[in-house]
């Protein structure tokens, strides 16, 4: 099975918009990093409470910064880089979810597979575990989560076909 590692966008944003519990319907259990952690336990918000029930409830699994042996554009986040450096140090078939466009050309340069929060949406879609991915995107919108049209119009594509 995938080892699947999460970054703090992807986890707020579905967080954000009570979907947070989709992670575990798609995948056993998701790991984030303590740099991660941090970053979606800042505040007391009403996210950051489904994330610390999320940890609590054991699905999203919270491990160790891991000890930099890559070189990561120093442009990323700390979150970013130690998701990155996670996935590169995990022997077994990785999948990073994540949303930022560097993070993500960075990942794919270390031939990383990853995928965003529009994706899972319309994957969660086809499972039949909710009814409408664009309506949980323009939520998404709406809470300032940008996700481009050109991405929404690609998935659509994509999820017609065979």
């Amino acid at each position: 099975m995938a080892v699947v590692i999460a970054d703090a966008g992807s986890v707020c944003a579905l967080a954000k918009i009570s979907q947070l519990h989709l992670l575990p319907a798609l995948f056993t259990t998701v790991l984030i990093t303590q740099a991660i952690a941090d970053e979606c336990l800042r505040g007391q918000s009403s996210d950051a409470v489904l994330i610390k029930q999320a940890l609590e409830s054991g699905w999203l699994k919270c491990v160790d910064n891991p000890v930099f042996t890559h070189s990561l554009s120093r442009s990323l986040g700390l979150g970013e880089q130690t998701s990155i450096e996670y996935a590169l140090q995990t022997n077994n078939k990785t999948l990073l979810v994540m949303d930022d466009a560097l993070a993500r050309k960075q990942a794919l340069r270390k031939q990383l597979n990853i995928v965003g929060t529009a994706a899972l949406l319309f994957a969660a879609q086809r499972k039949g575990l909710i009814a409408d991915a664009e309506t949980l995107i323009a939520e998404l919108n709406q809470v300032g989560y940008r996700i481009s049209a050109a991405v929404i119009a690609q998935l659509k594509k994509t999820s017609h076909e065979p």
